[in-house]
């Protein structure tokens, strides 16, 4: 089953995630009843968890944060068979987050995750990065892609993925049908 994981600032039922629900029956997750400033990071990893904890063949498609999400999931769940993320807010540990002015630094500390660098996820991993970014720098993800082996493609595009949102639908087939 493909389970969507939501940005930040968006939901489960954002344009995203609509359209990814039409297209490829992708089951949105809601992790939060809070106000995106309020959210506790390991809250909404249980969330993920209990939505997909039946599921031996799970696929979490994760966005800004959700690809956090994502990958902090698969962390504790060795089953999920792939992570597919879009510009995964991942914060490598030599980045100071006290320059971060966009989010709370209580979310932002929760975020810098060293063990997403440090342990393997047994996830296939497959990253979607816009080169014209700008919230999420290409070299934290190329630094976490690195970290865990995974395949990077670039779009010419920005942090929502905007230019290509229409082709998001085609884009993950052609991904899971490579692994098949």
């Amino acid at each position: 089953m493909l389970y969507y994981i939501h940005g930040y600032l968006s939901e489960p039922n954002s344009t995203k995630g609509t359209l990814l629900k039409e297209k490829l029956d992708v089951i949105p997750i809601k992790y939060r009843d809070c106000e995106p400033e309020e959210l506790v990071i390991s809250d909404c990893v249980k969330r993920i968890l209990d939505n997909i904890k039946e599921d031996k063949e799970a696929v979490l498609v994760g966005s800004s944060l959700g690809g956090l999400l994502s990958a902090k999931a698969a962390l504790k769940k060795s089953d999920i068979k792939q992570l597919i993320l879009f510009n995964p807010a991942i914060i490598p540990m030599n980045v100071d987050i006290s320059k971060i002015k966009d989010m709370p630094q209580r979310i932002l500390r929760d975020m810098q995750d060293e063990s997403l660098f440090g342990n393997q996820i047994k996830s296939d991993i497959f990253i979607l990065i816009g080169t014209m970014d700008d919230t999420v720098p290409n070299w934290w993800t190329i630094e976490f892609a690195k970290a865990q082996q995974a395949t990077i493609k670039f779009l010419h595009d920005d942090h929502s993925l905007t230019q290509n949102l229409e082709h998001l639908p085609n884009i993950i087939r052609y991904i899971l049908d490579e692994k098949h």
